[in-house]
Parts: structure tokens; sequence; C-alpha cells
């Protein structure tokens, strides 16, 4: 049974319908109960909220109950099935209440969690299904940004390198290294790779070259030096 105890308007509260259901009874019978509490004892109506539920377009009597009035109701239910679902409730309502208690600002960091834990865990069945390698490791770096809430530099397996590091590895400035691959159309399509490189997604998605990349360029740089220096 999920959901025994709900919030409503501020409080840890349940209704006549999941306990009629919790303890196998029938509705009709547990609504006669509540309303004999209360010709009982009128200082149980407090404990009581009348309300209706609507079942293939009609509306029905049912009753909202705190954890006073739950616990008065149900000391007339007996046997091991009741016992059982008597300790879930009073489980549940200390939960709801625990809940309750906390400070909104708590409660919200909370959800905030709890959403980035989800949108987490997509992402990572996601990278699973992936059959790219670059793929799968930027996914895992986003589901990582989503738990942690910063960011992180991804870590990739194979090595590439940043168009600063072939600048001074072939003793080039950035601007022509940009200008030979462009040239030669040596980077993938956007957020794509290849053989040369990948696309590295953060704020401003920049080209990180392979081995193979930077052989590539290292092959047309003198014919491109010299167009760059004319």
């Amino acid at each position: 049974m999920n959901n025994l105890v709900i919030m409503k308007d501020r409080q840890a509260v349940t209704d006549s319908l999941k306990v009629a259901e919790s303890f196998d009874k029938k509705h009709k019978n547990v609504l006669q109960n509540i309303q004999n509490l209360a010709a009982e004892n009128s200082a149980t109506k407090k404990m009581f909220v009348e309300s209706t539920y609507v079942n293939r377009g009609k509306e029905y009597p049912m009753i909202y109950m705190n954890r006073d009035g739950f616990t008065l109701l149900a000391m007339g239910f007996t046997g091991k099935k009741a016992l059982d679902f008597k300790l879930k409730y009073i489980q549940a309502f200390n939960e709801m209440e625990k809940r309750i208690r906390q400070p909104k600002s708590e409660r919200l960091e909370i959800m905030r969690k709890n959403s980035a834990t989800k949108r987490a865990g997509v992402l990572y069945k996601i990278a699973m299904a992936t059959d790219s390698n670059i793929s799968r490791q930027k996914l895992l770096h986003k589901a990582a940004e989503a738990l942690t809430g910063e960011k992180l530099v991804p870590v990739m397996q194979d090595k590439y390198y940043s168009v600063e590091e072939v600048g001074q590895q072939l003793s080039l400035p950035t601007d022509l290294i940009d200008e030979i691959a462009n040239q030669i159309h040596l980077k993938a399509e956007c957020s794509g790779q290849n053989q040369y490189g990948s696309w590295i997604n953060s704020d401003i998605p920049e080209w990180f070259y392979t081995k193979q990349g930077i052989e590539l360029i290292d092959m047309y740089k003198f014919i491109a030096r010299k167009n760059h220096e004319r």
C-alpha cells in the first residue's frame, strides 16, 4: 500500500477509503464507525473532516482523519492483519509529520536532490546504452554534474588534445590550427566525433584533437603557414 498518509492543509491525514481498503472492510461500515464515534463524543469531530470522491462520474462521501482520528477509529480493529496495518500507518504518520516539520528550505533542497537524482539516472541509462565511448563519457559527465551541481572536467579514456596543446606541440598559433582544420574539413559536425577528434560539450563546445588529428594538421602546416603569412 502506497500513500497511506498524505499532507492536506499542512497536516498529516489519511482517509476512510484507504482505511477500508487497508483493513479489508466495507467503506460504508468505516463511515458508520466514524459517525458513531462523533455521536458518542462531539470532541472527536475535529479529528474528522467530511469530503467526497468521484467514482464513474458520481460523487460519494468520504472522510479525512488526522492521526488522533485514525488511532481512535483503528482501536476497534483486531487481528494480526489489523495490527500489521496499524504499525504501517503509525510509521507513515511519523514520516509525513517529520516532513511537515522540516524547514521549507530543507524540503525544497530534498526535492531538488530527488529531481537531480532522477535526471542523473536517466542520463546514466542512456550512457550505458550507447556504443560510442566518447558519447558515453559525455553523458556520464552530465550525470555527475546533475548529482553534484558543479561543472566537472570530463575524464576521457582516449587521449585528446586542446587546440592550445596542439599549438605547443607543432609551434603553431591556435587560429592557424583552426584555419587548417576548417580548410581540410577535419572536424565532425556539431556534437559529433571522428578519428581526428571530438566536440566536447561545455558552455562553449570546443574541438579536441586525437593524435591522428594532430598528424593531419602537421602534414598541412607548411602549406597553410605560407598562405597564412601572405
